[in-house]
C-alpha cells in the first residue's frame, strides 16, 4: 500500500505533461523519487517500473535508467505495456528497427492474450519508426 501511495503521489507531484520539466533543480527531485520508489518495489513489480520509465520518458528526464528500470520490468513479466515503452525507448533513441521489433512483440503478445486488444497505437507507431528508418 506504501509503494502504491508513493506511486500515485510521484505520478500527482510530476504531473502528465509530455514537456521537459525546467531545469531548476525540480527535475532531479523528480528523478530522485522514482529512484527511491523503484528501490522499494517488490521484487516481482513489473508496472511500476515500466510506468515510471514511461512517465520519465514522455518527461524526456532520466534516460540513463529508464532502459534499465525497462530490462527488469521485462525480465519480471513481459506485458504488451512495458514491450510497448521498451519500443518508444529504442524510438526515442533514434533506433527505430529495435523500437519496430519491441512493437511487434507487443501486438502479437497482446492479441495472444486478450482477444480485444488494440493494436492501432501500436500500428501507429510502426508506421513512424518505418518512415524513421526510411528517411535515415
Amino acid at each position: 500500500m506504501k509503494k502504491l501511495f508513493m506511486l500515485i503521489w510521484i505520478l500527482v507531484f510530476a504531473g502528465f505533461s509530455t514537456g521537459t520539466i525546467a531545469a531548476d533543480g525540480k527535475e532531479d527531485k523528480i528523478i530522485n523519487k522514482y529512484k527511491e520508489v523503484i528501490d522499494n518495489t517488490s521484487p516481482d513489480d513489473w508496472y511500476t517500473l515500466a510506468r515510471s520509465a514511461d512517465i520519465c520518458l514522455r518527461k524526456n528526464i532520466n534516460r540513463r535508467e529508464v532502459s534499465d528500470w525497462l530490462d527488469k520490468s521485462l525480465s519480471i513479466k513481459e506485458t504488451p505495456y512495458n514491450l510497448e515503452v521498451k519500443g518508444d525507448y529504442y524510438r526515442m533513441n533514434n533506433l527505430p528497427e529495435k523500437a519496430g521489433d519491441y512493437y511487434l512483440k507487443a501486438i502479437q503478445l497482446g492479441s495472444e492474450t486478450d482477444p480485444d486488444f488494440d493494436i492501432k497505437t501500436l500500428q501507429s507507431k510502426i508506421a513512424e519508426v518505418i518512415d524513421l528508418n526510411i528517411n535515415n
